[in-house]
């Protein structure tokens, strides 16, 4: 007995073994530097090469005290937060966890990180994802950081942009000249919308029935505070009514698919958009940052998702409309995002106008989730958006092209496939870089009118009956005639496709010396606190 009770004395006062000690290292939480290379851990799936990266502002973290770090994922293109007890130094371990995984996709992911590894070595590893946004300062100047809408509706409620203590964010003064002819036509209303900034959040209230939304206390405690805010539904109406007047070139019958529709962003152009999915018996179901704004869809007859993730897995095609390519990103690896809800026979059309690179990497991150991606960025801004009639440039997988096929009708009146992912948005970029140099030098020749004493309201009716007739020159006329300026396309996203085109033509080695003035021009008249009106505003900038 006094054997048996030395032998088991002798086995608790053992020490730890090295193993047992090691099983232990991760609740150290061992900290990593940004840019650092990684194996990364996520649950079902193997360690994965990574690196450590700058999180995205609209990415939430997730919670609790444990330390976790933003890693993007060579060969996926994908992102995610990872706690530190699930990564690893990347060299340290390679011997052990390269072998730990085999196929195309593992093979790709090395291959890339070695690709990162070599052309790291002569200069400072980047903190960045090679999809983080380049242009915080930019939209946001450091002195005043309002959050971001994703939708394309203004804000007249927010805080200027480039707003500071100083005159310097403030828009010019009114200028009144004794040699401008009185102006004639009905003057455009301006227009906002509820301006308090929030936080991004993916979550809205759960599903709600038709009827009972728009009575609800929280509908009409926005109402009571927005007595001036621009109501994208009556303009909707508004344009429909005008529409019903119209004989010609009316719109065959269409017959709905009977696929789900989800829509993410109802915005300006989101809000015509679905609304016409809607009102040509798609079934729909819709999804917006601020969740009030889903209530008139819902009593249109559609339904409303309480997240991203939930509208995606609950439906068979999402269109997204949002700003830029941050927004996006942000609805797509965000928390409760698309990936989260993505799958086999899933799949994500994205209609807005964002960078080659963006929806290059939501594909690759779409597609390793057995989904399917389309780009199809659109030609027109509200009032096409609102009568159904916008040109849509499809590039991506054909088969979901051709599914979309009735909602396409339903939106617009022509829709074209350009191949590859890539192509609808460097079209796109295209065309805005053209109608942003007609509007800039449209603007100068109203200003330089003006200066010379001749008639502005004369000159657009000469523009008018010429070959430049456009729909552009006389729509644009009127609002700079009329010294009112509705956001139909706001001109700080005119700015941010000038950009884009700049870096287009930078990457195919194209001199565009007219369209880098132009830009400067649009920056200018961002800096004069006009970013939130219309693209027609380009003339306050000209002509001070």
């Amino acid at each position: 007995m006094a054997d048996e009770q030395e032998q088991t004395q002798a086995v608790v006062e053992q020490p730890k073994s090295p193993n047992e000690k090691a099983d232990k290292e991760p609740e150290k939480q061992q900290e990593f530097k940004l840019g650092e290379h990684v194996w990364a851990k996520l649950s079902s799936f193997p360690h994965w090469p990574g690196r450590i990266v700058k999180p995205w502002k609209h990415v939430k973290k997730p919670p609790g005290k444990k330390l976790t770090y933003f890693v993007f994922f060579f060969g996926t293109e994908d992102h995610a937060w990872v706690r530190a007890e699930n990564l690893f130094p990347y060299l340290e371990h390679k011997e052990r966890l390269s072998k730990a995984a085999k196929g195309q996709k593992f093979k790709k992911a090395m291959d890339a990180i070695e690709e990162a590894i070599k052309q790291e070595e002569n200069k400072k590893a980047s903190p960045l994802s090679p999809f983080h946004p380049k242009d915080d300062e930019e939209i946001f100047p450091p002195k005043s950081k309002p959050m971001k809408d994703y939708s394309r509706e203004p804000l007249t409620g927010k805080a200027k942009l480039n707003s500071t203590p100083d005159d310097r964010g403030k828009p010019p003064p009114e200028r009144e000249t004794e040699k401008s002819p009185k102006k004639r036509g009905r003057a455009l209303k301006d227009s906002g919308s509820d301006g308090t900034p929030t936080k991004t959040s993916y979550t809205s209230p759960k599903k709600r029935p038709a009827g009972g939304t728009l009575g609800s206390p929280s509908s009409k405690k926005q109402a009571k505070g927005n007595g001036l805010s621009f109501n994208s539904l009556s303009l909707y109406n508004s344009f429909q009514a005008h529409l019903s007047e119209k004989t010609e070139d009316k719109k065959e019958e269409i017959i709905p698919t009977d696929k789900k529709i989800g829509f993410i962003g109802l915005g300006l152009m989101g809000t015509g958009m679905a609304m016409n999915l809607i009102k040509t018996g798609h079934k729909v179901t819709v999804w917006n940052r601020t969740a009030a704004k889903c209530a008139d869809f819902v009593t249109a007859g559609a339904m409303e998702a309480k997240s991203v993730s939930e509208l995606v897995s609950t439906c068979d095609i999402v269109f997204s409309m949002v700003s830029d390519s941050e927004a996006l990103r942000a609805i797509v690896f965000g928390e409760h995002g698309v990936l989260d809800g993505m799958k086999k026979g899933k799949a994500l059309v994205d209609m807005s106008t964002v960078d080659i690179g963006t929806v290059t990497g939501l594909e690759g991150a779409i597609t390793a989730r057995e989904g399917r991606f389309l780009e199809a960025p659109v030609v027109g801004s509200v009032q096409p958006a609102m009568e159904g009639s916008l040109v849509i440039i499809g590039a991506g997988d054909r088969t979901l092209f051709d599914d979309c096929s009735s909602c396409f009708q339903a939106m617009g009146k022509k829709a074209c496939f350009l191949g590859d992912v890539g192509n609808g948005s460097k079209m796109k970029i295209i065309i805005n870089m053209v109608m942003g140099c007609i509007m800039s030098g449209f603007a100068e020749g109203m200003a330089v009118a003006d200066r010379a004493g001749l008639s502005q309201e004369t000159l657009l009716d000469v523009l008018n009956l010429g070959s430049i007739s456009s729909p552009l020159i006389s729509g644009k006329g009127k609002a700079i005639l009329a010294n009112k300026y509705p956001p139909a396309f706001p001109l700080k996203y005119q700015q941010k496709d000038m950009r884009l085109a700049l870096a287009l033509a930078d990457q195919v080695e194209q001199p565009v010396p007219v369209s880098a003035a132009v830009n400067e021009l649009f920056k200018r008249a961002k800096n004069l606190g006009l970013g939130e009106k219309d693209i027609s505003a380009i003339y306050k900038a000209v002509n001070m």
